[in-house]
């Protein structure tokens, strides 16, 4: 696969993420998880010693979401190639995932939207950005 644009797109929900590349053509997948994957925390930190009227589910998908800021820090830090990120996610989880991406990593933002497209199929996903043709415009150190 050749990669031409060095932009990560994270698509993501409460419950399962997906890294996308675009190769020329469309979007890929380059990876995912779930909240059931192995080398993600968040089940392992929502334990039996809960904060009063705190809801088990909302813990989970608070510690995916640190998990995939996790995920997405380290993509960048493993593949310096990587220059832009663009995130999907509905709000709340969005908002999580931003605060625990790096400093560094979270000027590469280009698009943060509010919008679940985990079930989208990568030959459509393309489709729900508005990428200009000639790329995004990356931003500067």
């Amino acid at each position: 696969m050749a990669t031409h644009e060095p932009v990560l797109y994270a698509v993501c929900d409460g419950e399962k993420a997906r890294f996308l590349r675009y190769d020329g053509g469309q979007l890929r997948t380059v990876s995912k998880f779930d909240v059931h994957s192995k080398g993600t925390n968040a089940e392992a930190e929502v334990g039996s010693v809960k904060e009063p009227k705190s809801d088990p589910h909302v813990q989970l998908k608070q510690h995916f979401a640190h998990d995939v800021a996790g995920q997405i820090n380290e993509a960048f830090q493993k593949d310096t190639v990587l220059a832009g990120l663009v995130l999907t996610a509905p709000g709340h989880v969005l908002h999580e995932i931003r605060t625990h991406l790096t400093k560094a990593v979270a000027a590469k933002v280009i698009v943060a939207e509010d919008k679940d497209l985990t079930n989208t199929p990568d030959h459509d996903i393309l489709g729900h950005f508005d990428r200009p043709a000639t790329g995004w415009r990356l931003p500067t150190a």
